[in-house]
């Protein structure tokens, strides 16, 4: 029997979604506190321009207007996951957004696996990037427009996919067996 195989209790969706509506809002709550440290310097006095090169305010105010652009879109993002309905998978079922998948990495010269952990992947329409925690598995949550993702969707259990990486100019190749779905 696989390692990865978990016990579908101790994976729950809705703790997890609880956990990551939690580390938005608190992203969401530094963020508000820069953006009143960035109009408290943008409209303090001592911010008044001395001189035309002076430009201490105005940088404070577009920092100040960007990092509310950010709270909007975290706001978004939360508002979106609050309303997103999670289907529940089975093995049989095509990895689709919503799905938790768990993926090993493949030795591309030998198809052999690597000496490495399986993987966990949350795929979610926003809030990619995000590391979560079910007990002593790590979660991390992509969205379908993550390069993986786009290798994930549509596949099954058993199924492999390749992802072709390419950095520095250098081409890599990354594959992976799909070991689990929830």
């Amino acid at each position: 029997m696989n390692t990865a195989i978990v016990n579908k209790a101790r994976v729950n969706k809705a703790q997890l979604l609880d956990q990551l509506i939690g580390q938005l809002q608190q992203e969401i709550d530094a963020t508000m506190n820069a953006v009143n440290e960035a109009h408290a310097l943008a409209s303090h006095e001592q911010s008044k321009p001395e001189n035309q090169y002076d430009t201490l305010a105005l940088e404070a105010a577009y920092l100040a207007h960007g990092q509310s652009e950010r709270i909007a879109e975290l706001q978004r993002q939360v508002m979106l996951l609050n309303h997103f309905d999670f289907l529940e998978y089975t093995q049989d079922s095509r990895i689709c957004v919503g799905a938790l998948v768990c993926v090993q990495k493949l030795s591309v010269e030998s198809l052999d696996v690597e000496k490495n952990d399986p993987e966990w992947f949350w795929l979610l329409p926003v809030a990619g990037g995000v590391l979560l925690k079910a007990g002593e598995i790590e979660i991390r949550t992509i969205t379908a427009k993550a390069p993986l993702a786009d290798k994930l969707m549509g596949n099954y259990v058993g199924d492999e996919a390749v992802l072709n990486l390419s950095l520095n100019a250098e081409h890599k190749k990354k594959q992976f067996e799909i070991i689990e779905l929830l």
